[in-house]
């Protein structure tokens, strides 16, 4: 992708926009005298739950756009913004990779310390604001090698599976945890997209591609056919066009059964689901010397063990390589298309299994062995439309025009 061609600039527009609305929020509350709230901690909850709202977007944008896995001096960090736009303030270059993360971070403080427990996954909780600084620290701890990382998520990870309410838990059927969508109790927080046929033109692009694109990488396609969950999260469904009356084989989990036969089924995306937990804290430790296999292996069997449909038996691995590449596939065939958990995997996990050229470097070398792939691509580029309109923001190396 480059700058003006694919550059993604209707996403880019959308996270800015939630980013704007974020800011009107956090102003327009800090402002208001807190005699006007029902208590001072309602005013402070409101605020948090502004402030993490904004640390969503700015960590998407941060994934999405910037250097994420950069040391703290890289320059290519996020463009931000903590004031309303206006003709006034376009103007404004990249902040560090560093500076970043601290901002982030900065923004997921309050939601740690006033946001309410889990209720539902319709709103924002504690639980969101504490792995959402988990996600953000594995994959800055995996790039950077930074040990201090990788403990501080797992603290947060074993923390929320040791305080989090009982409500937000693994359901024991996978079917009907995709069958009830955003209702779902192991759902911590999700997109509820409800009626997709009065959705904008995107819906189009999600039940198109769902729908008539249901092959993938031959070696993820192998995985996932050789897994239990196969039969579950695939199906043979009606295809989306409204005069193509055939059967393709599609995947369910997301697609349901298309707008045509169910255009009020919970289309959804799942922003994290209780199952991530277990892959992160198997993950944590075994890239930490702390920990045995054993250790590493067992959350990974203790999500298996909860499911009854399918149901799935437990892994084994004889060593700390064996075991890292049994995450990863756990990862992609237990989350795929569902939150891009997959991508950032397959730049976190080494692929030492084979001899292609792409041994001995990022999983998504191997994966799109039909790209010239190299570091720059792991982000998109600026879109045109910023650095038409902002002439301070700089471009990712090797993504301009």
């Amino acid at each position: 992708y480059k700058e003006g061609s694919n550059d993604f600039g209707a996403i880019w527009q959308s996270w800015y926009g939630l980013v704007n609305s974020a800011n009107a929020a956090v102003i327009a509350l800090t402002n208001l005298d807190v005699k006007l709230y029902p208590s001072p901690e309602t005013k402070e909850a409101l605020i948090a739950e502004a402030r993490c709202m904004r640390a969503w977007a700015y960590a998407n944008l941060f994934w999405m756009f910037g250097h994420w896995w950069e040391a703290d001096d890289c320059a290519y960090g996020i463009l931000y913004r903590d004031q309303m736009s206006n003709l006034s303030n376009l103007q404004v270059p990249r902040i560090t990779v560093g500076e970043s993360y601290q901002k982030i971070f900065e923004d997921l403080e309050p939601g740690l310390k006033y946001l309410p427990d889990f209720t539902t996954p319709r709103y924002l909780s504690k639980q969101l604001a504490q792995v959402l600084k988990a996600k953000l620290l594995l994959n800055r701890g995996v790039m950077r090698g930074d040990v201090q990382d990788l403990k501080d998520a797992l603290d947060l990870v074993l923390t929320v599976k040791k305080d989090a309410p009982g409500s937000w838990k693994m359901e024991a059927d996978l079917a009907e945890m995709y069958e009830k969508g955003w209702e779902s109790g192991e759902v911590l927080w999700t997109r509820y997209m409800g009626d997709i046929t009065n959705c904008a033109w995107s819906e189009f692009t999600y039940s198109y591609a769902i729908g008539y694109n249901n092959t993938y990488y031959d070696i993820f396609d192998g995985w996932i056919k050789e897994d239990p969950r196969y039969t579950v999260v695939m199906d043979s469904v009606r295809a989306p066009e409204t005069w193509d009356t055939k059967n393709v084989w599609a995947l369910k989990k997301l697609y349901h059964g298309g707008r045509n036969d169910t255009p009020d089924a919970p289309y959804t995306a799942y922003y994290f689901r209780y199952a991530e937990l277990y892959l992160m804290e198997a993950e944590l430790k075994a890239r930490l010397d702390d920990y045995s296999v054993a250790d590493a292996l067992a959350p990974l069997n203790e999500m298996r063990s909860k499911r009854t449909n399918p149901v799935l038996p437990a892994l084994s691995a004889s060593s700390k390589k064996e075991l890292l590449r049994t995450i990863f596939r756990e990862i992609c065939v237990e989350q795929f298309l569902e939150n891009g958990s997959e991508y950032f995997a397959s730049l976190r996990f080494i692929n030492d299994t084979d001899a292609s050229p792409a041994q001995n470097k990022p999983w998504i070398y191997t994966l799109k062995q039909d790209v010239d792939f190299s570091a720059d691509k792991y982000c998109w580029p600026i879109p045109e439309a910023e650095r038409l309109k902002n002439k301070l923001v700089d471009q990712n190396p090797g993504l301009g025009k």
